[in-house]
């Protein structure tokens, strides 16, 4: 009953700040909102990083409503055999990938990673090293990276190896923050 009413006044207080820009003496005249500095967002970052997540869920979505859940691409070294050995998967992989658009944001992520130059790649790198020591250092079994035909490290390869699942650890999650708020 506490929190409710705490929540109820918390929020009549909100509200209760928003009230009209007008002055108090009733003369109309505007007053100057005061402009709150933000740390911007690269704009291209976060609605690559937004329709990945809508399309993930919207392909996950899709193969629930077949009975299945995720179990990778075929290609996928590591689920090779799960998706390749049960042709009603493939089946609804293969439709719910079209009806999700996750194939051509897979498409363009890869094309991406292909163009990166040796500076990107090296950058890339050592953020990832450091997303790798952070893990250890919270007591992660973590293996060391390995490079794909860029140059550049594999994170999601080791992640699925290791059992980390950044959506179901908050200390797993800290470290891509750190991460994530390293970049220039």
């Amino acid at each position: 009953m506490k929190t409710r009413l705490l929540l109820l006044t918390a929020i009549i207080l909100t509200l209760s700040g928003c009230g009209s820009a007008s002055g108090g003496g009733g003369d109309g005249q505007v007053v100057e909102e005061q402009v709150k500095e933000t740390i911007p967002l690269e704009e291209e970052e976060v609605g690559r990083r937004s329709a990945i997540q809508g399309a993930s869920a919207a392909l996950n979505s899709c193969l629930d409503d077949a009975g299945y859940t995720f179990r990778g691409f075929a290609g996928d070294e590591q689920t090779d055999d799960a998706v390749t050995g049960d042709p009603a998967y493939q089946a609804a992989l293969q439709r719910c990938n079209a009806e999700s658009g996750i194939g051509d944001l897979r498409a363009e992520f890869e094309e991406s990673r292909a163009s990166r130059t040796p500076d990107q790649i090296r950058e890339a790198n050592e953020q990832i090293l450091k997303v790798v020591d952070c893990l250890r250092s919270k007591g992660w079994q973590v293996d060391d990276p390995t490079q794909d035909q860029t140059g550049g490290l594999n994170l999601r390869e080791v992640l699925q190896g290791s059992g980390v699942d950044i959506r179901g650890n908050e200390e797993a999650r800290d470290c891509f923050s750190e991460m994530r708020l390293n970049r220039d």
